[in-house]
């Protein structure tokens, strides 16, 4: 009888992670959109991750109002002050069923590979206290949460100052002033927000609908960027909740499209115009332009229902009129579509990379993923005409930002703005992605082992 060949790992890159003598860089995890919980200002409810007895469930109108971002005439965007706040990243979905309390594994796999033991408590800027206290930690490794409803440049500025903090505390920690660089490993959204950053630094989106100012300012204390199913393309998923919202499941509540279509991120993963993947079947493409509010007006979609201002009512109690609440409403969605086009610009226009800055790119390619759809007025779903490869969520033409989608020229070799040290293809879907061991050991492989 043969016995079975033993395949072991000779080196565990895992504690070598969390080794306080490791010579490799702290990490930052950022994960993706829904990906950090949020909270009450007072900690007293859960408004996502958490949906247990102290969930704020959106059936209580002062609920609604906690989850939807505010809107308001005459505000910026950035200036629409939330009484909700980031607490830490989703490691596991909680809630119940009949009854019987139970846990999802979210990011929970992806924190603990990358050296975030589950005994420390989350990375927020308010936290960082938190880590100075516990004994159990070592300056290695931190969870960039965020509040993922707001637009990509708001948390870009957040994530500027979250490293900033950081790396006072690691001087601190280590008794020296020494510099201090940094990897990234950021998952979906968690990527658009990383490369925002990295190239414009702490700006925010300018009011003239110009481009911010591509000064590479966020990639000073940045060495490797690790991009795991990032929408750069966009995704057609996006487009999908902002017209039927996000259904409810038997842990999690249902949203309706005008509360997800109060957040400004949501918009930003739309995908790109010019690459076709929408269209009108009841008309000719250029009334297709679903950056446009005229668009939204003309499908009675999101925030341009003409039949949900019930539920405006219920957000914003302020205003007494129908007139005035669809007034605000089609304005906040203005704001939201033209911060998008600012913003899928700014990712989109071609620049160097500074050469001491290396990015890796992860990419899911079998799993059947929506790639066109379509719709014609009076529909309240999209159709979805062809699928391909992808992550199930996320085209692998989007996450490679493909610019032969939606144009003439389909042969060849990929066509993108985006230059990647190395591009690893995976079979799994969108979250699966950052639990896939040979996703892990790649990435470990990258941080731990490459120059």
């Amino acid at each position: 009888m043969t016995k079975a060949l033993e395949i072991t790992s000779e080196f565990d890159y895992e504690r070598s992670l969390r080794n306080e003598n490791s010579s490799s860089n702290p990490i930052i995890v950022i994960p993706g959109i829904l990906g950090s919980k949020l909270v009450d200002k007072d900690y007293s409810h859960s408004v996502w991750g958490d949906f247990g007895k102290n969930f704020a469930h959106p059936n209580a109108e002062e609920n609604l109002r906690k989850v939807a971002l505010p809107m308001q005439l005459h505000k910026k965007l950035h200036q629409l002050k939330s009484t909700t706040q980031s607490d830490g990243s989703m490691r596991f979905v909680t809630g119940s069923i009949a009854g019987l309390q139970i846990q999802i594994n979210a990011y929970a796999g992806l924190m603990e590979a990358m050296g975030i033991g589950s005994g420390q408590m989350g990375g927020t800027l308010n936290k960082l206290e938190d880590y100075i206290e516990d004994s159990r930690f070592e300056a290695n490794a931190f969870e960039f949460a965020y509040d993922w409803r707001r637009s990509i440049d708001e948390n870009a500025i957040e994530l500027g100052k979250f490293i900033q903090q950081v790396t006072r505390f690691i001087r601190m920690y280590r008794g020296d002033h020494n510099p201090v660089k940094f990897d990234i490993v950021a998952h979906s959204m968690g990527g658009l927000i990383a490369r925002y950053f990295l190239r414009y630094g702490e700006q925010l989106l300018p009011d003239d609908g110009s481009l911010p100012l591509s000064n590479w300012a966020g990639s000073a204390q940045i060495e490797r960027v690790v991009i795991i199913g990032t929408p750069n393309g966009g995704s057609l998923f996006a487009l999908e909740r902002l017209v039927v919202g996000l259904p409810s499941n038997p842990v999690t509540p249902g949203y309706d499209p005008v509360i997800l279509g109060t957040m400004p991120a949501v918009y930003q993963l739309l995908p790109r115009l010019r690459h076709k993947t929408f269209s009108r079947s009841d008309t000719n493409e250029c009334l297709a332009n679903f950056l446009s509010v005229d668009f939204w007006q003309e499908m009675n979609w999101g925030l341009a229902d003409k039949s949900k201002d019930n539920l405006l009512t219920k957000l914003l109690p302020g205003l007494e009129t129908p007139q005035k609440r669809r007034e605000t409403a089609l304005d906040h969605l203005e704001k939201c579509l033209k911060a998008t086009r600012i913003v899928q610009m700014a990712l989109d226009t071609p620049s160097q990379t500074p050469e001491h800055l290396k990015m890796f790119l992860f990419v899911g390619d079998s799993v059947a993923t929506p790639l066109l759809a379509t719709a014609k007025k009076g529909d309240q779903k999209l159709t979805i005409v062809k699928k391909g490869a992808g992550d199930g969520t996320v085209p692998r033409a989007s996450v490679l930002l493909d610019e032969r989608v939606g144009s003439s020229e389909q042969s060849g070799k990929v066509k993108s703005p985006l230059k990647w040290e190395n591009v690893i293809f995976l079979s799994n879907n969108h979250l699966g992605l950052t639990k896939d061991p040979i996703c892990i050991k790649n990435i470990l492989y990258i941080l731990l082992e490459r120059g």
